[in-house]
């Protein structure tokens, strides 16, 4: 039994996406998200089907391992096997939620329990939890040192304003598409920008901001 034999059974947790996928596939897709949001200054659009089409197959995989016989060797390989793909869901997860907490803010401006630029990158849950800290955070300021101050405080009109996400942050990149004609503009004002061609197969050093959305159509993947 190799690792892939663990996931039979499995094929109708993976029935949601648009084609077929292989369970070695969910798991490649599943990396993908996790290394995208760790490394990307912003919350990228969620990928919770993948997760829980995962943690369902990890359930199948235990019963699985249950089935081989006390002693045999496989069971300690498929179980360090287990362990990585808790680790991923579990710090793709905890990624999301620094993000939110670290960016409060910026993620639930005018009074949005949601990003206003792109309401879809919080789900539900994610939503919920946001407002609710940013709630604690604002009583918890007020009854600290803002009852003392003259005036309201709003998060929103305060210069400089609320910290959100370093867009300007370098990043490397694989190319997974051709990805002809990226603009890569010149910050200094001085008229050197470029336009450049990522070819499959390449990885460069960008600018976040430059390549943000064919890191969200999954052109390029975050390395």
């Amino acid at each position: 039994m190799d690792t892939l034999d663990l996931f039979e059974n499995s094929a109708e947790d993976i029935e949601q996406f648009e084609e077929e996928l292989t369970a070695a596939e969910v798991l490649q897709k599943l990396e993908d998200a996790w290394l995208n949001e760790k490394h990307s200054p912003e919350l990228l659009e969620p990928r919770m089907e993948i997760v829980e089409c995962m943690l369902e197959q990890v359930n199948t995989m235990e019963e699985n391992l249950a089935r081989l016989k006390k002693g045999d060797l496989r069971i300690s390989v498929h179980r360090m096997e287990l362990s990585r793909i808790r680790f991923m869901i579990n710090s793709y997860l905890r990624l999301r939620m620094a993000k939110i907490q670290s960016s409060i803010f910026h993620y639930t401006k005018n009074g949005n329990e949601k990003d206003s630029d792109n309401p879809s990158r919080l789900t539900q849950e994610e939503a919920a939890f946001a407002t609710t800290y940013r709630g604690d955070l604002v009583e918890h300021f007020s009854s600290l040192a803002l009852r003392h101050i003259p005036g309201a405080w709003d998060p929103e009109k305060v210069t400089p304003g609320v910290p959100g996400p370093n867009m300007n942050t370098a990043v490397f990149v694989a190319v997974r598409d051709d990805c002809r004609g990226v603009e890569i503009p010149d910050d200094c004002g001085l008229g050197r920008d470029d336009t450049v061609d990522l070819l499959k197969g390449g990885q460069h050093l960008l600018k976040y901001s430059a390549v943000a959305t064919l890191v969200d159509d999954g052109s390029l993947q975050l390395i």
